[in-house]
């Protein structure tokens, strides 16, 4: 190599090595200012609510609110039953002699749990759906569903 060429490979290292800092910089920055997502499918409910409201009648937005309000209890024994299932698995992991049979029926109980909420969660949204006009299940239907 030339002694020019030499000399100019430090240079480009550092410049190099200042643009991937700056660059983990500017992720590290906008990672620190954005919003944290809200905790829960509720919220993502009530987020979703709030949107779809603007584009239909007060009456009907009344409706989707009232049900998502009387929806709060069953999302929070959803809750509840996901933060109750580590620690009981823990327990089950845990216990001498460990019992295959207990460890089987913890899981069997708690799929019958989550289907018991879902089915109520799909009975409501049936439901609340079934009392809003059909222009505002139209607009619904044309609106940014998940």
């Amino acid at each position: 190599m030339t002694p020019s060429i030499r000399r100019r490979w430090p240079w480009f290292l550092l410049v190099g090595s200042l643009a991937l800092n700056m660059l983990a910089g500017g992720f590290v920055v906008a990672h620190s200012f954005r919003p944290p997502p809200p905790p829960g499918p509720e919220h993502m409910l009530e987020r979703l609510v709030d949107e779809v409201s603007e584009e239909l009648s007060p009456g009907d937005a009344a409706i989707l609110r009232k049900a998502l309000d009387d929806a709060r209890p069953l999302f929070v024994r959803i809750r509840v039953g996901r933060e109750e299932f580590a620690p009981r698995l823990r327990t089950e992991l845990m216990a001498e002699p460990f019992d295959p049979k207990r460890l089987t029926a913890l899981f069997e109980n708690i799929h019958a749990n989550d289907a018991a909420l879902r089915s109520e969660f799909e009975a409501r949204v049936a439901d609340t759906l079934s009392r809003l006009s059909p222009e505002g299940r139209l607009r619904l239907a044309e609106s940014r569903l998940p």
